[in-house]
């Protein structure tokens, strides 16, 4: 598109370009006006007139109409030709009838002309784009929202460290969630995040909008945009029955599809559209714990569609035995105790964060970064700390509290006591897909102590150590990971086989808000408390082994 200097004051002037960018700068901000309808086609028309070409265009129209008017000189004066007469001969009639089969007549596609947009010839008129290019037309599609972003991804990978810097045992390895490989966020992510984070908060603070209908109407054109495409042609969540699923578009469960449904479902009389979950703003939130837990990402993850409760049933191992003959009445297995009950509570997780109010108004991108990234940091905890040491009254059931073999230590710590330790866990349970999972688990000072065991009583090197200097950035334990987790004590310390501890996880966060207050509103601020539910316990108590006699 041709650039004149009225083109270029107008964009300095109005969409604040600086005098000496560039020309791909000059462009793209005279993408944006047009898109943005701040420039109008009559007024682009206008400031792109340049008056050399204007007379040329002239001439060359002139030009054109006289060779137009000899064509048609010369064809009035030609004189016409009247068609031949053709000659028929007639045909007698004989006994016997000829019958020919009917020609085959071919047809050809008659190929399908695009007409070029309005916009297209303005442009072509104005000494731009010419409409066609080599027999091809060339046509002007106007960039929607998304296309401002970019959507570049690729696999998501574990780091080298963990958020404490320790070693990351899966370093290099692709991240899965659901069975699902993970990818990066990309800028249109982030994007589609932060505006379904800020829509969700306007919709429950009545000192913003108050309502989904009000909601709506207080996005701008672009952030509506963003809506559309987010609930169009992005993935939500359709898990059932304990199996990951995602659909493309909201649906909701009257068989509504699109914004239209999704905003009806989040109304007063909707079934819940702000408890639906895009799977972009789930990733974005669950990306952080992911990559930089400690326990979390071992751990056996498993998506919820609905319900406080999963009912489910733990088996036994079956027994057998050598030896029968016969006439002998072969030994029955007792089945009393083979099928248990597996139940598991969800509860509700809430994290809390305070922003001023003026950030609500920062991009799309920005806002959802920032809003991701603060409830990741805190689920990165939280969760680690249940899974850990959860009570499971009001938090998912931790290791600690499974019921698993306790070993008695004496308050002391020995290679003794950690063998008996790590041998509570039996071979059996070690199985071929879970054994990468197996760790200790302790605080930092219980790490330290374990290193700190001498070769003898009047030997101090290090037994855990090559040379008596034992390596305390490896965060290793009898070739055996050593998390830490600074919920429990120092007389806290397990050893478990965390692929055997399956979390539930209820996708769609959903936001609570508050303006109220004294400190908030003098700060101008805003509370965002988000909710998800979780629920958590170990498959088998056997695979466990703890103690919670070990040194202060």
């Amino acid at each position: 598109m041709r650039l004149t200097k009225a083109t270029k004051q107008w964009l300095v002037e109005n969409m604040n370009v600086d005098k000496d960018a560039d020309d791909e700068t000059f462009r793209a901000a005279l993408g944006k006006a047009v898109s943005e309808n701040k420039l109008t086609p009559a007024k682009l028309m206008e400031l792109s007139a340049d008056p050399d070409a204007t007379k040329a265009n002239e001439f060359v129209d002139t030009i054109k109409s006289l060779d137009s008017k000899f064509d048609q000189l010369i064809a009035a004066l030609t004189p016409k030709k009247e068609a031949p007469v053709v000659e028929t001969k007639e045909v007698k009639e004989t006994l016997v009838v000829e019958t020919k089969e009917a020609p085959v007549v071919e047809t050809k596609e008659v190929p399908v002309v695009k007409t070029p947009s309005k916009l297209a010839k303005m442009v072509a008129l104005m000494g731009g784009t010419p409409v066609e290019i080599d027999g091809k037309d060339i046509d002007i599609r106007v960039k929607e929202a998304v296309d401002s972003y970019s959507n570049n991804k690729s696999t998501l990978l574990y780091p080298s460290r963990t958020s404490k810097g320790r070693p990351n045992q899966l370093a290099g390895q692709a991240v899965k969630h659901f069975g699902r490989t993970m990818e990066t966020s990309s800028d249109l992510d982030k994007a589609l995040a932060g505006v379904w984070a800020k829509f969700q908060i306007l919709a429950v603070t009545p000192k913003l909008a108050g309502s989904v209908s009000r909601a709506w109407e207080m996005l701008n054109d672009h952030e509506k945009e963003l809506m559309c495409h987010l609930a169009e042609n992005e993935q939500w969540d359709d898990s059932k029955d304990e199996r990951p699923r995602t659909v493309k578009g909201y649906k909701s469960r009257e068989g509504g599809t699109g914004i239209k449904a999704l905003i009806d479902d989040a109304g007063p009389a909707g079934s819940g559209g702000l408890e639906a979950a895009p799977i972009v703003f789930d990733d974005m939130v669950i990306e952080t714990p992911l990559l930089y837990g400690e326990l979390f990402p071992l751990v056996t993850t498993v998506p919820l569609d609905r319900g406080r409760r999963i009912e489910g049933v733990a088996t036994g191992t079956i027994t057998g035995g050598w030896g029968g003959v016969d006439d002998t009445a072969i030994a029955l297995f007792n089945t009393a105790a083979y099928v248990s009950a597996f139940d598991t509570t969800i509860f509700r997780w809430e994290g809390a964060v305070t922003i001023g109010l003026d950030f609500l108004s920062d991009t799309p991108i920005d806002f959802g970064s920032h809003i991701t990234r603060q409830y990741g940091e805190r689920l990165l905890e939280d969760l680690d700390d249940v899974i850990a040491t959860g009570n499971g009254t009001t938090q998912p059931e931790g290791v600690m509290n499974c019921g698993a073999t306790a070993v008695a230590w004496g308050a002391a710590t020995s290679l003794g006591n950690y063998e008996s330790t790590r041998f509570g866990v039996t071979k059996p349970e070690h199985g071929a897909a879970v054994k990468s999972s197996a760790v200790f688990c302790g605080t930092e000072t219980s790490y330290q102590r374990a290193l700190a065991i001498p070769v003898g009583a009047t030997d101090a090197r290090r037994l855990a150590g090559e040379g008596g200097m034992a390596n305390y950035d490896g965060y290793q334990w009898m070739q055996r990971p050593y998390k830490i987790n600074e919920s429990l004590t120092n007389a806290q310390i397990f050893y478990a086989i965390l692929a055997r501890y399956r979390m539930y996880i209820r996708r769609g966060i959903a936001i609570r808000t508050s303006t109220e207050g004294d400190t908030l509103i003098r700060a101008n601020e805003i509370l965002i408390v988000a909710m998800a539910r979780y629920g958590g316990q170990m498959e088998r108590a056997a695979a466990a082994s703890l103690t919670t006699t070990a040194p202060a």
